[in-house]
């Protein structure tokens, strides 16, 4: 699992560290900015899955500038303003930006971070995402977004060992966990579009980067983890033509 890194445009010393502190206990890494030059050399160097802007920095509209900026750059990290200012020409201004949500200070936390949860899954969404009561994900092409409870957690993609279908649902087993989403295997194939996954039987797509072993005439396929995952004659055609090292 890797926390989400966020970035935090706030020049107030006891808010940025309150809010950090608050943060960094629901799975956010935060890196902490005084100003928009801080900022864009920071968003210049990591990447970031959200960020917070503050609007008046030194009496100044940095907060507005700095997204104004990001837009005309294409940058397209999710973003959200957190200030103090009620003014309507202020939101009116911020507005234009596009920002995934206004929050005005004081902030409700919870309120905080489902906006947070929603700035993340609106930037990734795509029309056939994963949604559904207690767990939902997100794709991107390197991560999945993955909804528990009333947090957000990132999860690798390349740390799924395997993903095999139960019912209606698929379960993803990874390196540091598991986790149930409802979906078909086919689907997911698809929203992958990751050429690592291959799918070996019905019911099983495996990361073929953690293959260990391979029993082509138990028709067994073994991964680092020890996984033993079944290996169908029809997939098995398939995936020795595609490999040539096989053949």
């Amino acid at each position: 699992m890797n926390t989400l890194r966020l970035l935090l445009l706030e020049d107030l010393d006891n808010e940025a560290n309150a809010l950090i502190s608050f943060l960094e206990t629901h799975n956010y890494e935060v890196i902490r900015v005084k100003n928009a030059e801080e900022a864009e050399k920071e968003i210049k160097n990591r990447f970031f899955d959200v960020i917070i802007l503050d609007i008046m920095i030194d009496g100044r509209p940095e907060g507005i500038e700095l997204a104004q900026r990001l837009n005309k750059r294409d940058i397209n990290v999710p973003f959200l303003f957190l200030t103090s200012m009620q003014s309507k020409a202020v939101f009116d201004e911020a507005k234009l930006t596009n920002p995934m949500v206004y929050l005005l200070k004081p902030y409700n936390e919870l309120e905080l971070l489902y906006s947070l949860e929603l700035a993340i899954e609106s930037c990734y969404q795509q029309t056939n995402s994963i949604s559904f009561n207690e767990q939902n994900a997100v794709l991107s092409p390197s991560f999945l977004f993955i909804k528990k409870k009333r947090s957000v957690v990132k999860v690798d993609v390349s740390s799924i060992n395997y993903i095999e279908v139960k019912e209606k649902y698929c379960s993803l087993l990874c390196d540091e966990g598991n986790y149930l989403i409802k979906l078909s295997l086919t689907k997911l194939k698809e929203m992958l579009s990751n050429p690592d996954f291959k799918q070996v039987h019905r019911n099983y797509l495996v990361n073929i980067k953690k293959i260990k072993e391979i029993y082509f005439e138990d028709n067994l396929i073994i991964l680092q983890n020890e996984s033993q995952i079944p290996f169908s004659e029809r997939y098995k055609n398939a995936f020795i033509k595609d490999n040539t090292i096989f053949r």
